[in-house]
């Protein structure tokens, strides 16, 4: 919390906890809970940790401390309003339950009573609560520490502060505060004012009442129990959720298992092409390209079933165009692929003259098949195109 610029809060007016749990506070006025119930803890966190993973630790860290389980207690950091990495360094605890009841409470904020004390950098400051044997100690330690316990105990926690930590360069002593911690502050040759002003005329800072901060640490804001209870609030989506992740594991898995039964049924089928091709075409050879060694098996047997098997296209081409050139057509075109027929695309006078053409190549041994005839249009006459093969049955059925 900032303190070279700490300004008095001049309105503070502060009103106990009663021990009912309650109190009348107005809006501007500020509730205190007896800080032995609020004990200020500091913790060894990584530096490398940030956000959501330095709290979790932070719990780890305190709930080992104290022997209870992690929801047996609620923490908040000391100084929430630093920004730093080291902000939960240093938290606030106490029950959970506990906790949750002051956030009920009226007022500008409800925090530990040492936290009400006056407060300045190398001044230490204490103030008696209640009177008799049962009463307590406050003591704020700087600006960054404070506790409250019970007299004995409070000047045994004060010893063990001033053995750990640097020397405080005054200690603000009210007059009603018990003589052993003025004689620990002689014996310890610690300056003792009586009140913030006297410090000042030492020189120092003079401690001021909630001018570092303090307010932010209003316990009725409480992070943790914001996060409880944003975690109330989803646990009822928790079953659907999961049953909506149970359902597309199952999904996935059925899809999962259809694709491995294709691939299973791909494989069989390449396994068997592979054998057919290695029992017909490769002679038992292994099979590396399937369809490149078919195709070449394939070329191998028509190459050897020797030229007599293959047609004399020029021969037939001969024939064909002779023919048509007696008939009087107009070539178009004459195409052949291999394995197929010869295509002969002509023009002619009209529907009879195709007629009376096929009947010429007919007559020639060959066999003939018209594809396609129509009338032309754009040039009159009629188109006509034949599928001509070499071998034609004669009327007795036998081939030329």
């Amino acid at each position: 919390m900032p303190s070279a610029s700490a300004k008095p809060d001049t309105a503070a007016e502060f009103v106990r906890l009663g021990p009912d749990g309650s109190a009348a506070a107005a809006p501007h006025q500020v509730v205190t809970v007896p800080g032995e119930t609020v004990p200020l803890f500091t913790l060894d966190l990584p530096a490398r940790l940030h956000g959501q993973a330095r709290e979790q630790v932070a719990r780890r860290q305190l709930a080992a401390r104290l022997g209870l389980r992690s929801d047996q207690f609620s923490m908040q950091p000391f100084a929430p309003a630093r920004k730093t990495a080291a902000a939960w360094t240093r938290v606030l605890a106490a029950d959970t339950g506990w906790l949750d009841s002051l956030r009920r409470l009226p007022g500008r904020a409800v925090l530990p009573d040492y936290l009400a004390l006056p407060a300045a950098a190398g001044v230490w400051s204490l103030a008696l609560r209640g009177s008799g044997p049962g009463a307590a100690i406050s003591v704020r330690l700087g600006v960054e520490d404070g506790f409250t316990a019970q007299a004995p105990l409070a000047l045994v926690m004060l010893q063990q502060a001033l053995d750990s930590t640097p020397r405080p360069k005054v200690l603000l002593l009210p007059q009603d505060a018990p003589p052993e911690f003025a004689e620990l502050a002689r014996i310890r040759d610690i300056p003792v004012a009586a009140s913030p002003a006297a410090v000042a005329a030492l020189g120092l800072p003079q401690p001021v009442v909630l001018g570092h901060g303090e307010l932010a640490c209003d316990l009725r804001c409480n992070p943790m129990a914001a996060q409880a209870q944003l975690e109330r609030k989803l646990r009822p989506w928790r079953w659907p959720l999961l049953a909506a992740v149970l359902a597309a594991a199952l999904w996935s898995a059925a899809q999962i298992t259809a694709i491995r039964r294709i691939e299973a049924q791909t494989a069989a089928a390449a396994a068997e092409t592979t054998a057919l091709a290695q029992t017909h075409f490769t002679n038992g050879a292994p099979v590396l390209d399937a369809r490149l060694q078919i195709s070449r098996a394939l070329s191998g047997l028509r190459t050897a079933a020797g030229p007599a098997a293959q047609p004399d296209v020029l021969e037939l081409t001969r024939r064909i165009a002779a023919v048509a050139a007696k008939a009087g057509a107009r070539a178009e075109s004459l195409s052949y692929q291999q394995g197929e027929a010869v295509r002969l695309a002509v023009r002619l006078a009209d529907f009879a003259a195709a007629d009376q053409l096929a009947a010429a190549l007919r007559a020639q041994g060959l066999a003939v098949q018209l594809t396609d005839s129509r009338a032309d249009g754009s040039e009159g006459g009629v188109f006509a195109e034949f599928a001509v093969t070499a071998d034609s049955p004669d009327p007795d059925g036998e081939r030329r």
